[in-house]
């Protein structure tokens, strides 16, 4: 608390006014955290007419999530505190992945409406997109095999991603996307 309070020039005293205890602290923390990092990512493809396009943009930016320092070491925190804190692992996963594959059904469901994608239960079809999203450079950063990912590895998990989510819910005919 006290290297809290400094980092945020306040007190220790004026924390304990917000929070009652280091708990809850902890879980507001995890709240704000996990709402911030999926806040941005469904607005582009809500906004796009070319499905495709749409989801590359999608799947780069969620991998660029997912990858990053932050994501990763909230990631790890909340796994470390879920036996401790079972309603922190709760409100990680209700803000970042239910509350996304929430938003980001609605938006399939349209698509799906319009004759885009084929008809389908469109929060299984964004669970599998965000799945499959987690892919090579989710692993390697998560395990701490890579230092840095690479912008053009991303795009091949985009790319990927959205080749097989279109194979399995796209029209017929599919054609495999380059990059």
């Amino acid at each position: 608390m006290s290297q809290i309070a400094e980092r945020l020039g306040g007190s220790k005293a004026t924390l304990w006014t917000y929070f009652s205890s280091k708990e809850d602290l902890f879980r507001h923390v995890v709240d704000s955290a996990s709402m911030e990092l999926q806040r941005e990512l469904v607005i582009e493809l809500d906004q796009s007419d070319i499905l495709e396009e749409a989801l590359l943009r999608f799947c780069r930016q969620l991998i660029e999530s997912v990858v990053s320092p932050s994501a990763l070491a909230l990631r790890r925190v909340v796994a470390a505190e879920a036996v401790r804190f079972p309603e922190v692992a709760q409100i990680f996963f209700r803000n970042a992945p239910a509350r996304l594959h929430s938003l980001l059904a609605a938006i399939l469901e349209a698509h799906m409406s319009k004759g885009n994608l084929r008809s389908a239960d469109p929060l299984e079809a964004a669970q599998v997109l965000t799945s499959i999203c987690h892919g090579q450079c989710f692993r390697r950063a998560a395990f701490g095999l890579s230092e840095e990912i690479e912008s053009h590895e991303i795009l091949a998990d985009a790319s990927l991603a959205v080749d097989v989510f279109l194979r399995a819910y796209g029209r017929p005919a599919r054609t495999r996307l380059h990059t």
